[in-house]
């Protein structure tokens, strides 16, 4: 995933956006293409957590927000309390410290700063990991909405019921490589751990 957005450069194999081939060197340029990701590890890649969330949600547009290098605070606000009412971010108020949030309000933040780039393809990498029960369903439910406007999206997540009830296709990965395809309804947990344990090509 990070390949695709342009963090670290692939050995081998192809990028293609609508048919169109593309090639990244840093993820500013993933980004004009319109692909954004959203990391697991979001305290360490995904926010920067002793900012408020106004910022954070800014961050990736502030040449837009902001140009000639002269700070708009009233753009940026706007921006920030549009996308952080439309996933119903818990807080205070939008100059609250991301750091200070439940960890499912911090993802919630990360989501909202990439969604506000307007993105054609999102990667979410483990985007429910360490968050409670609640949190899970309103980002699963704002995926399906995503899905409904048009977006791409691309879930990586090692949860087997979160892939088996969200994704629309499945591809399981082994050792760095795609070992196998299914559709939606296709694929139950036993044949997933299959394929990713490597026992078909061990087979084949």
């Amino acid at each position: 995933m990070q390949a695709l957005f342009g963090v670290t450069q692939p050995s081998v194999g192809k990028i293609l956006i609508r048919g169109k081939e593309q090639h990244f060197s840093r993820p500013s340029q993933a980004i004009r293409a319109g692909i954004v990701y959203v990391p697991e590890e979001r305290q360490k890649q995904g926010a920067i957590i002793d900012l408020p969330i106004s910022q954070n949600i800014s961050l990736p547009q502030l040449s837009q927000l902001n140009p000639h290098g002269v700070l708009n605070d009233k753009k940026e606000w706007a921006l920030a309390d549009d996308y952080a009412k439309r996933l119903q971010i818990k807080a205070s108020g939008w100059d609250q410290t991301v750091g200070t949030l439940s960890g499912g309000n911090q993802q919630k933040v990360v989501i909202a700063k990439w969604l506000a780039t307007q993105p054609d393809i999102i990667i979410l990498d483990e985007p429910t990991k360490g968050i409670d029960i609640g949190s899970k369903a309103a980002v699963h439910q704002f995926m399906s909405e995503l899905v409904g406007r048009g977006l791409a999206v691309i879930m990586v997540s090692s949860e087997l019921p979160e892939v088996i009830g969200m994704a629309d296709r499945i591809i399981v990965m082994h050792e760095g490589l795609k070992v196998a395809e299914f559709n939606a309804g296709e694929a139950t947990a036993e044949i997933i751990v299959s394929a990713a344990s490597g026992a078909g090509q061990e087979a084949a």
